[in-house]
């Protein structure tokens, strides 16, 4: 009997030792500007979270926003209200209403996607899209010269379609610019911007004049607006290289390949090190092309467009940008 009772109680303590644990973890919410099935990062971001609640057990929620404005500070206090950690993703489009939410739940954890951020005490993840564009760029540089491919031509122009004109946008530009000269300092580089994120008609219709003044291979860095863009590749038979995610899916054959910016990545390894109990606040991540948070997808579209010269000397490149050997112009410094 008393055996009986011991067990019992040492099944009981480990029980409550174990519901422990749990509550013990941190709640983490990711609040959005867009919403789930943006193609872009707010599906990153969900893809993070979900794989990191699946290794560690955390319990979350995402708040989507829709691209209004007016609700940023109400979605963000509610999250603050109820969870742990709190993401803003990107973080830039809720400056001012963490600015505020802070205040008001100052023991709360917030985290920054996408760039450094002038408050004190968040959490900053920084993305080195440069160092992408830099490799998107080159890729052009190298596509546009092969004439053997059926939707390039005889000139060497490549082009770049920008979203909104913002710092960010501008940093793909400069990447870009440098990888084309890296390659090909005679391959010429119309950039165009079209002046929103958030419109893909008008995305469309900017890639159009970039693909009528001569570019056969056009990246694109425009959020949703971006879209539109890569539909144009199917419309006007162009090569396309998307952004963010791996975007080849949405018009195969003529997206050749994507600038991977791993929100995903980020996103788990946050998570992880705050249920480890390692996430300093005010610390700054950062996710390059050598810890693998940016990089060029790698997919059958690519493989079945790019020739084997172009793939092998893609690889010596970037491994030279992971190294440090290639030092990538930045339009933020």
């Amino acid at each position: 009997m008393m055996k009986k009772r011991i067990l019992i109680f040492s099944i009981l303590f480990l029980l409550a030792l174990s519901l422990s644990a749990i509550a013990a973890k941190p709640t983490i919410a990711i609040v959005v500007d867009n919403a789930i099935g943006d193609r872009g990062f707010t599906d990153m971001a969900y893809l993070g979270i979900q794989n990191a609640a699946k290794d560690f057990g955390i319990k979350y929620k995402m708040f989507e926003c829709h691209i209004n404005p007016s609700i940023y500070y109400d979605t963000l206090r509610a999250a603050a209200s109820h969870y742990d950690v709190i993401f803003a993703d990107p973080g830039y489009f809720f400056d001012k209403e963490l600015a505020k939410v802070m205040k008001e739940y100052p023991d709360k954890t917030y985290i920054y996607i996408d760039g450094v951020s002038k408050l004190p005490g968040i959490v900053s993840v920084v993305f080195k899209q440069n160092e992408g564009a830099f490799l998107a760029g080159a890729l052009a540089a190298m596509l546009t010269t092969k004439t053997c491919l059926k939707m390039i031509n005889p000139e060497k122009i490549v082009g770049f379609v920008g979203g909104a004109d913002w710092p960010v946008i501008r940093d793909y530009q400069v990447g870009f610019e440098q990888g084309v000269r890296y390659v090909d300092p005679s391959v010429k580089v119309i950039a165009r911007y079209a002046g929103t994120h958030y419109d893909p008609a008008k995305g469309k219709e900017t890639a159009y004049m970039v693909f009528k003044d001569g570019a056969d291979v056009i990246f694109q860095a425009a959020g949703p607006t971006g879209l539109g863009i890569l539909e144009a590749a199917k419309s006007y038979k162009f090569y396309a290289i998307g952004v963010d995610t791996d975007q080849g899916y949405l018009q195969p054959g003529y997206i050749v390949s994507s600038m991977l910016k791993r929100v995903d990545t980020a996103v788990y390894d946050i998570v992880r090190d705050a249920v480890n109990g390692k996430l300093e606040k005010g610390s700054v991540h950062t996710f390059n092309v050598r810890n693998k948070g940016i990089g060029l997808a790698d997919n059958k579209y690519f493989m079945d467009t790019v020739p084997a010269g172009v793939y092998l000397k893609m690889l010596e490149i970037q491994k030279k940008v992971a190294n440090g050997e290639i030092e990538v112009e930045s339009y933020l410094k």
